[in-house]
């Protein structure tokens, strides 16, 4: 039940369970809580709060997004445009939407539940992967866009934040997603990530997504991302994009050889140059590495399964010893209270996991350090962050200069991530609308090109 619609009671069922209409405001929280029983949160942010949910005709554990109508006004085609293309999409690398309810007040999302977090927390604990590992991703990412670029789809917001993590990567936050029939001039998207094509204007389509993509490799497998300004220059930032020049720095890839030529290949300033995503999910290295990866999980799989059920023998077995000593000892066996309990007076947390420690970032060669996760409210508002080096190691923290991932994100609404609370300090940033015939006209962007003019900051 969410804040602003009290409970209203059992009253008459008048609509079968599921029968539920979407596109209008004919439904009830009645309505709704008979169709679902709404659990804890996991995720709330600006516009929105998500809870597990599960359906009470089969008890599938799905997410719902509890949008408040109020906050949206002025932006409810961004919502519809996402809904439209989120209903049109059913693939197994994209999360899931399957029913979107309204009611006067709230808007209710049902979607797929990913609860394995964000490529954007993995890179933050791990700060970098290895080539099997950074080859299973992009192959699971290549073929989510090259599902949506078969249907004209260009995503424009490709980054770790919207990559979900379950037993494959899921891409997730269609907000800036579009169908383009003809060159796209809108202006928008996240610095470290965004197209040379779309900082020129001079038109751009579906290879932005795969240019994203070749960033988030290059981030993968060394920890910093391929493009780096000194002293917080967005302008230098923005012109070393444009001429598409980065570097493989030593020792980060000195171990690395054929992923080389992938990242080469994606970082094409020329967009006709760069690799499709049809074309990198069947690239030789990703699809080795790919395989690589699966085939080493397999017996992972059956380790787990094989200790699961010998853990489920000896706890069956242990259970039959413990029944035949309490029939043997009677009423006359002691009670016990194992040292450190939660009953014996201990200090110890109950919940402390030893095995926790051993992920400790700070007995890291390498640690993440800080990463600042913002909603995308915040990431709009946020001053840019850039490492302080373009030929050199941004810091002696890996993923230090990731930073510039989570700053000016165009205020949308999206429905498929879950955003974090925004922090409190931001700034707020003036925005630019810039328009393309295929664009709705009252969409809010940021102009990327005037992001480095102090005027921007009030």
């Amino acid at each position: 039940r969410t804040r602003g619609e009290p409970h209203t009671g059992s009253g008459l069922q008048k609509k079968t369970t599921f029968d539920l209409p979407s596109d209008s405001s004919d439904v009830t929280l009645e309505d709704i809580e008979r169709c679902y029983d709404i659990g804890r949160a996991v995720g709330d942010g600006n516009f929105a709060v998500v809870r597990e949910c599960r359906r009470r005709d089969n008890v599938q554990t799905l997410a719902v997004k509890i949008v408040e109508r109020s906050k949206l006004i002025g932006r409810e085609h961004m919502m519809q445009n996402e809904l439209s293309l989120l209903g049109s999409l059913c693939h197994p690398r994209i999360v899931r939407l399957f029913a979107h309810h309204h009611t006067h007040t709230h808007s209710y999302l049902v979607m797929e539940l990913v609860g394995g977090g964000d490529l954007f927390d993995a890179i933050s604990e791990k700060g970098r992967f290895s080539e099997s590992e950074a080859g299973l991703m992009v192959s699971d990412v290549s073929e989510a866009l090259n599902y949506i670029h078969c249907k004209s789809i260009v995503h424009r917001d490709v980054k770790p934040e919207n990559l979900l993590v379950s037993d494959v990567l899921k891409l997730g936050d269609f907000g800036l997603a579009m169908v383009v029939t003809e060159p796209v001039f809108t202006i928008c998207g996240t610095p470290t990530y965004v197209a040379p094509e779309i900082l020129c204007e001079t038109g751009y389509g579906v290879a932005v997504d795969v240019w994203a993509l070749g960033v988030i490799l290059y981030i993968l497998l060394c920890g910093f991302p391929p493009f780096r300004s000194k002293e917080r220059d967005q302008e230098e930032l923005f012109q070393l994009i444009k001429q598409g020049h980065f570097h493989f720095l030593s020792p980060y890839w000195d171990p690395i050889s054929e992923a080389r030529g992938l990242v080469t290949a994606l970082l094409q300033p020329d967009p006709t140059m760069r690799l499709t995503a049809e074309q990198t999910w069947l690239h030789p290295w990703v699809t080795a590495m790919a395989s690589i990866c699966r085939q080493r999980a397999v017996p992972e799989k059956m380790a787990d399964k094989t200790l699961g059920h010998t853990n489920r023998q000896a706890e069956s077995i242990q259970k039959e010893l413990s029944t035949s000593s309490e029939a043997t000892a009677g009423a006359q066996r002691p009670e016990f209270t194992p040292t450190g309990s939660p009953c014996s007076g201990s200090t110890q947390d109950p919940d402390y996991d030893p095995g926790s420690q051993l992920g400790d970032p700070s007995t890291q060669s390498d640690p993440p350090g800080q990463m600042k996760r913002q909603s995308q409210e915040s990431q709009e508002q946020s001053p840019p962050y850039s490492p302080t080096s373009t030929n050199q190691h941004p810091s002696s923290n890996p993923a230090a200069a990731f930073h510039s991932a989570s700053v000016y994100q165009v205020n949308v609404v999206s429905i498929t991530n879950f955003p974090l609370k925004p922090s409190n300090n931001s700034k707020s940033a003036r925005t630019q609308t810039r328009r393309s015939p295929c664009v709705p006209a009252a969409h809010p962007t940021i102009n990327l090109l005037n992001m480095s003019d102090p005027s921007r900051y009030v």
